[in-house]
């Protein structure tokens, strides 16, 4: 005979509220956005690029506008520069969308290869330490990444690289939101 009933083993679970569906929903819906950008990347990348180019405008708007409140500051010139350079920058990934896609590319793989060469070299410093393998992995990876993105800017295949990281963290986005559905665990 069991020293518990079995009813305590019968849980019931609480109905969804409307917050839960949200979560869910909202994660339906990145989980779809991210498998179109993955089977679109050019477009997603596009898109990514069109949000900068307007990101840089409004930068350079909003600079522009504080030099001229601030005339008197020592940085007025330098700031009318900057926002100058801000406002042109956004106007030509905007009106040459491939230009800004490549540049943002090129971006890219300078980063992940940098950030790849720093984690090796932080590796093969702290080597012999817990888990300098990871990182020299990692920064392996990393780096073989930026390369092969930087080298793959002449054939163009790589701009699309960036339309295939904006799918792959919406479907990880969506997935985490789909498993996250609002709810406290019991302690």
């Amino acid at each position: 005979m069991a020293a518990y009933p079995k009813a305590q083993y019968n849980i019931a679970r609480a109905p969804r509220s409307a917050g839960q569906d949200g979560f869910i929903l909202l994660g339906i819906l990145l989980v779809a956005v991210g498998l179109l950008a993955l089977a679109f990347p050019l477009v997603a990348a596009l898109s990514v690029n069109l949000v900068a180019g307007i990101a840089l405008m409004a930068g350079g708007f909003a600079t522009l506008a504080h030099a001229f409140r601030a005339r008197r500051w020592r940085g007025f010139t330098l700031q009318i520069v900057l926002g100058l350079l801000y406002l042109v920058g956004g106007v030509i990934v905007i009106l040459d969308p491939f230009a800004g896609l490549i540049a943002l590319t090129a971006l890219l793989g300078a980063v992940f290869a940098a950030d790849g060469a720093a984690r090796v070299m932080l590796a093969l410093r702290i080597r012999p330490d817990r888990a300098w393998g990871l990182f020299l992995a990692s920064g392996l990876l990393s780096l073989l990444l930026g390369v092969l993105v930087l080298a793959g800017l002449p054939g163009g295949w790589s701009v699309a690289f960036l339309g295939i990281i904006v799918g792959i963290n919406m479907i990880l986005t969506g997935a985490s939101f789909l498993c996250c559905t609002g709810g406290r665990r019991g302690v």
